[in-house]
This record gives C-alpha cells, sequence and structure tokens, in this order.
C-alpha cells in the first residue's frame, strides 16, 4: 500500500511539474549589458520597432550607450550602406530585423536575423538588406565610436 501511495505521489508531482513547464514562458531575447556601471536591458523586438526610418531616410545610426570600451548603436538600412571600413574600431552586429548579404573582407554570405556579425578593424564591409523593409540591426563598436572612422576600402591606411 505504502509503495502504490508513493508512486502515485510521485505521479502527482510530476504531472503538477509538467504542468508548471509547460505554461512556463523563455524570456524574450534581449540585449543585457553594464555600461558605465548601469544595467542596460532592452528588448529586441521592441527595439527593432523603436523609431522607424521616415519614408525620405535611407539609412541611420543612433548611438544607445557608451562607456570606456564600447558603445552601442542602433542601425537602420533601407537598401544598402556603400562598401567601407573601420581602422581604429571592432564592430560586432546582430540583426535585429530584415535579411540580405553581408560583404566581409572579399566575400558576400546570406545574413538574416539573429545572425551576429563580427568585423575587426580594417576590415572592408557593406550590409544589402533585401527583405523588402528598412533592416535593423544593433552595433556595438570598440573602442567607442567616434562617428569619424569610416573609410573607402582602398583608402591608404
Amino acid at each position: 500500500m505504502r509503495a502504490r501511495s508513493t508512486v502515485r505521489a510521485l505521479a502527482l508531482a510530476s504531472a503538477a511539474w509538467l504542468g508548471l513547464a509547460a505554461t512556463a514562458q523563455a524570456p524574450a531575447p534581449a540585449v543585457d549589458a553594464l555600461v558605465s556601471g548601469a544595467r542596460l536591458h532592452l528588448d529586441l523586438a521592441e527595439l527593432a520597432a523603436r523609431e522607424p526610418l521616415a519614408s525620405d531616410e535611407d539609412f541611420r545610426v543612433r548611438e544607445l550607450a557608451r562607456d570606456a570600451h564600447t558603445s552601442h548603436h542602433l542601425v537602420w538600412i533601407r537598401k544598402a550602406e556603400a562598401p567601407h571600413r573601420h581602422d581604429q574600431h571592432d564592430l560586432f552586429v546582430v540583426i535585429l530585423r530584415g535579411y540580405g548579404t553581408m560583404l566581409l573582407e572579399n566575400e558576400t554570405r546570406p545574413v538574416g536575423e539573429g545572425s551576429i556579425l563580427y568585423v575587426p578593424r580594417g576590415t572592408p564591409h557593406a550590409f544589402t538588406n533585401q527583405s523588402g523593409a528598412p533592416a535593423v540591426a544593433y552595433a556595438i563598436y570598440s573602442p567607442p565610436f567616434d562617428g569619424k572612422d569610416r573609410v573607402a576600402p582602398d583608402a591608404p591606411r
């Protein structure tokens, strides 16, 4: 009898746990970082929907945060950016919305939502949006981007 009640109790506990597990939801994808000692927490879907491009804009970069080591930016691209390089900055990019191709050095590959791109300083690169709506990306520069380090791929170093 005791074994039967133990099995029944385990079965009820398992069912309860499974019921709870079935209703638990994974958190939404987010940026979660410490920037200048403050916690930066941004929902990626909300971030991608923030400040859509105006109909006459093709490209926009907006800084979200910075510290001594990095700057964090939201980037919108309607069509394509011209190939360029950053000689003083490394760049990490997460595509939040849209898809297309990414030129890195001399090779072009398809990329889409959730793609993570690393562009070492000095590497020619360019994103071409093929999604039909403005693409949105989260970009991190190291050191913090100064707004000036954007040069043509063939410019002297």
